[in-house]
């Protein structure tokens, strides 16, 4: 029975406040039983004054008050009397006192409890799936909830981030199976092809198959990278790096590219020296995504241009494109995993959909900050982002 109520927390609040309570009227009982005399005898003078009045005692006024309070039998009468009268009303009060204290502690209690058994309730069908449920708080205002309430609050908030998270998990299972079925689609088809006659065995057709498994391969990598990007263990070897240097490096391992395609590559670099602390193989990886889809999106005779500025103790880069621009709308999306603006923008063309949310990853490991801006579809984007300075 003792371990029932203590493995319940109703029981314990109960108890607690019933102990409150009591123990709060033992006290009051006690003081008023201890001070009872003394205050009896410091009132008898009055008493006294008022007996005689009435013409009782023995001589009246305040020579009576002085025999009564050197012991007369009539002193220690009244003293009986009124202290009988003192304890029966403590003992009639008592009842209904022990009453009230387990109406409140009973209400107190299950008023604090029952947000944490709707807490329990809701993390029990949280743990069966229902990412939906919510913890509701009537209508009361933030800046007044208790501490429950921003337990309740706090629970809310971690049940809505895992709803997200279930959600995102869905939605990239399918992107994911989405974009392994067309690569996938090509391969079958052409090995159908090819086994029952109807394409020859020519370099144009095995060139078909090996691209698209060499996409497979690429998505392979980039989920793998951005799984060890997640859980921070992908390492990464920072060193103090001129960025002018650097860029002109990427530069000349574009240039073939961009003329194959007929698009101009345009770098406009300051002549002070810039330096930063960077993982080189981590910021070629976000340049060259970020030139791959300038020069994916942006039309024969268009032009990729990037400058680099200070801006308050970070470097800025900018890469700007004359491409299809991107709308407002999915401005803010572009970095998420496998996202595309539009299915206009050829899965075929593409590349695994993951470049930018890479390239973002990466640049906040190195302590900056990326975003898009484009004024719109047919008007280019442009890619900024940052990285911090080595002072000098």
């Amino acid at each position: 029975m003792i371990n029932y109520f203590k493995s319940r927390l109703f029981w314990k609040f109960f108890f607690s406040y019933f102990a409150l309570v009591l123990a709060t009227m033992i006290v009051m009982g006690v003081i008023a039983r201890l001070l009872l005399p003394g205050l009896f005898e410091s009132n008898v003078g009055r008493m006294s004054n008022l007996l005689s009045q009435y013409n009782i005692g023995e001589s009246g006024g305040l020579a009576g008050g002085r025999r009564m309070m050197h012991g007369s039998p009539l002193f220690s009468n009244l003293f009986a009397i009124f202290n009988q009268i003192i304890l029966e009303a403590l003992l009639y009060a008592f009842l209904p006192a022990m009453v009230i204290a387990l109406i409140f502690s009973a209400v107190m209690s299950r008023q604090f409890v029952q947000t944490l058994i709707k807490m329990t309730a809701a993390a029990d069908r949280i743990a069966d799936g229902h990412y939906k449920e919510r913890i509701p708080f009537g209508g009361t205002a933030p800046e007044r909830r208790d501490e429950l309430q921003r337990l309740g609050s706090s629970f809310n908030n971690m049940a809505l981030r895992l709803e997200q998270m279930e959600e995102t998990r869905k939605q990239m299972i399918s992107d994911v199976a989405h974009e392994l079925r067309t690569p996938l689609t090509v391969i079958k088809g052409s090995l159908e092809g090819l086994m029952d006659g109807v394409l020859e065995t020519a370099p144009k057709t095995l060139e078909s198959v090996y691209r698209q498994t060499e996409r497979l391969d690429r998505l392979v990598n980039d989920l793998h990278e951005l799984n060890y990007l997640e859980d921070d263990i992908l390492e990464f070897n920072p060193k103090p790096v001129n960025l002018n240097h650097f860029l002109m490096e990427i530069y000349q391992s574009l240039q073939v590219n961009f003329q194959q395609k007929s698009v101009d590559l345009c770098f406009d670099l300051p002549d002070e020296e810039i330096l930063i602390r960077v993982d080189e193989d981590r910021l070629q990886q976000v340049l060259m995504n970020l030139f791959s889809n300038a020069l994916r999106y942006t039309p024969k005779g268009g032009e990729v241009r990037l400058s680099v500025c200070r801006d308050d103790g970070m470097a800025l880069v900018k890469v700007a494109d004359t491409g299809i621009g991107i709308p407002e709308e999915h401005l803010p999306h572009i970095f998420e995993r496998l996202y595309r603006v539009s299915d206009s923008r050829s899965r075929m063309d593409g590349g695994s959909g993951l470049g930018l949310t890479i390239a973002k990853m990466l640049v906040e490991q190195h302590g900056g900050t990326i975003w898009a801006e484009s004024p719109g579809e047919g008007q280019g984007t442009i890619i900024l982002f940052t990285l911090p300075l080595i002072d000098q």
